[in-house]
């Protein structure tokens, strides 16, 4: 049960987009400043970004002033919303998914279930939000080094 390198880079570039649309009050941003940010792969980012636009994350303008905008405001979109639209919800094992006909009788069964619950409560709670103030709590903590 791994969250995708798709769904991991999502993260990490719409936590990107929340940042800069702060600090540009709005505007669209092109994928190019995300990807050079963050040093990411354009090409790879316009894939996830084309999913994210369709799950309803983002959406996208085109022309010379286009670019990408959160659909909604960064402390409304859960982690959870973000591996949905990539990778469907995440899951530890087929019974969590109701494609197990020894559900009914498996000891495991249980634990995968309440596995299963634990990630999604910890995904669902957590924002693009949170996770920009998480990086600038350690931005601001992080020792400094000058030359």
């Amino acid at each position: 049960m791994n969250i995708s390198m798709k769904s991991r880079y999502a993260v990490r570039a719409l936590t990107e987009l929340a940042r800069l649309e702060q600090a540009q009050t709005g505007r669209p941003v092109r994928l190019g400043e995300i990807a050079e940010r963050r040093d990411m792969p354009l090409q790879f980012l316009e894939q996830v970004f084309a999913a994210l636009r369709r799950g309803g994350i983002v959406r996208s303008r085109r022309g010379a002033a286009g670019g990408y905008a959160l659909a909604r405001p960064a402390d409304e979109i859960t982690v959870l919303d973000v591996v949905a639209a990539l990778d469907g919800v995440p899951s530890p094992a087929e019974c969590t998914q109701g494609r197990c006909d020894k559900v009914e009788t498996c000891g495991a069964s249980s634990v995968w279930i309440d596995a299963q619950r634990a990630l999604e409560e910890v995904l669902t709670a957590t924002t693009i939000g949170d996770l920009l103030r998480r990086e600038d709590e350690r931005r601001r903590s992080a020792p400094m080094y000058h030359i």
